[in-house]
C-alpha cells in the first residue's frame, strides 16, 4: 500500500503516473480540507474535489481542475445576477458541493467522502487528513487571510510568512487517515504548494507521529514553487533550504535536478510531470527508490 499526502494538483499530477502501473485500491491519498468554502452554493475543497475527479477518471487534465466537459451555466447565471465567484465552477461540480454540504448537516467529512467515492465507483482510498473543515489562515507580509483566500489571491507559496490552524486548538487526524499512513508501505509526501495542500495536513494532532512510524519520501517544499512558470520551473538561486517541519519523519527528500538550492542529502531528481511519460517515469524512479527504503 502506497499513501500520499497530496498537495494539488502537481501531487494529483504525480499521483496520475502511478495509476498507469498500481492499482487503485494500492493507492492511499490524504489530503487538506483547510481551505474548504462552505457557502449557499455548497462546500468546495478544491483538492479533494481534484482527487475524486482524478480517480472517478472525469478529471480534466489540461487544467488538472474540474470536471472534463462541464458547463458553468450556474456560474455565469450568478455572475449576471451580481454574485462573483473566485473562479468559474462547473455544473457536475457545484452538485457535488451541494451534495456535500447536505452530507455534512448529519455526518463526518470522512465519512461523505467514502460515499462520495462509492458513488463515482473509486476503488482508491481517498481521505481527508482531519474531519474538522475549514477555519485555517496565513500570515503574508501584506497582513493575515483566510487560507483559502490566500490560494485564490497567490499562485505560489512564497508569499506566505506562516500557517495557523483554526482558533482553539490543533485539530485532530481522523481514525482513517492515521491507521491509513501506520499500514503504508510508503508514504510520499507532496509535491505541491506546502501552505495551502501538506502543512495543514502535517499539522493535525496523530499524523506526524504516525509518520515516523513509517518510510517518508518528502518532496523538498517551497523549491517548486519558486519563480515558477508552469513546468518550466525557472529558478531562482537562493542559499539553503531547511525543514524543520518536514525532518522529523522523512527518510528520503527529493528536489527537481535544475533548482539550484543547497539542500543537504536530497535527492536530486527530474520532478517534471507536465506529460504522461514525464509523469509514469517519476512515479518509476521513486517506486524504485521506495524499495530501497522498505529494504533498509
Amino acid at each position: 500500500m502506497i499513501t500520499f499526502i497530496s498537495a494539488g494538483r502537481k501531487s494529483a499530477r504525480l499521483i496520475a503516473g502511478f495509476r498507469s502501473f498500481m492499482d487503485d485500491s494500492a493507492i492511499t491519498v490524504i489530503t487538506s480540507a483547510a481551505d474548504a468554502e462552505e457557502s449557499p452554493c455548497g462546500c468546495s475543497i478544491p483538492d479533494l474535489d481534484t482527487l475524486t475527479f482524478l480517480f472517478a477518471g472525469v478529471l480534466n487534465t489540461k487544467t488538472w481542475h474540474g470536471i472534463q466537459g462541464d458547463t458553468c451555466t450556474t456560474h455565469r447565471a450568478l455572475r449576471r445576477l451580481g454574485t462573483e465567484e473566485p473562479q468559474p465552477v462547473g455544473d457536475q461540480e457545484r452538485a457535488l458541493h451541494i451534495s456535500r454540504a447536505q452530507r455534512l448537516q448529519e455526518e463526518r467529512l470522512t465519512d461523505v467522502t467514502v460515499a462520495i467515492n462509492h458513488t463515482y465507483g473509486i476503488m482508491a482510498h481517498i481521505l481527508p487528513a482531519t474531519d474538522s473543515i475549514g477555519g485555517w489562515s496565513v500570515t503574508t507580509p501584506s497582513g493575515r487571510m483566510p487560507l483559502a483566500r490566500y490560494r485564490t489571491t497567490y499562485s505560489d507559496d512564497t508569499h506566505a510568512c506562516a500557517v495557523h490552524a483554526p482558533p482553539g486548538s490543533i485539530p485532530h487526524a481522523s481514525t482513517e487517515s492515521v491507521e491509513a499512513i501506520r499500514n503504508s508501505d510508503i508514504v510520499i509526501i507532496g509535491p505541491g504548494r506546502p501552505v495551502t495542500g501538506v502543512m495543514p495536513a502535517l499539522m493535525c494532532a496523530g499524523i506526524p507521529e504516525a509518520l515516523r512510524e513509517v518510510p517518508v519520501i518528502s518532496f523538498v517544499p517551497f523549491t517548486s514553487e519558486r519563480s515558477m512558470k508552469t513546468d518550466l520551473r525557472v529558478y531562482t538561486p537562493e542559499t539553503v533550504a531547511e525543514c524543520p517541519v518536514y525532518d522529523r519523519f522523512t527518510d528520503l527528500y527529493l528536489m527537481d535536478m535544475r533548482d539550484p538550492l543547497v539542500f543537504d542529502g536530497a535527492l536530486h531528481v527530474d520532478t517534471r510531470t507536465g506529460s504522461r511519460s514525464r509523469r509514469e517515469s517519476l512515479a518509476w524512479d521513486i517506486m524504485a527508490l521506495a524499495e530501497g527504503l522498505k529494504k533498509d
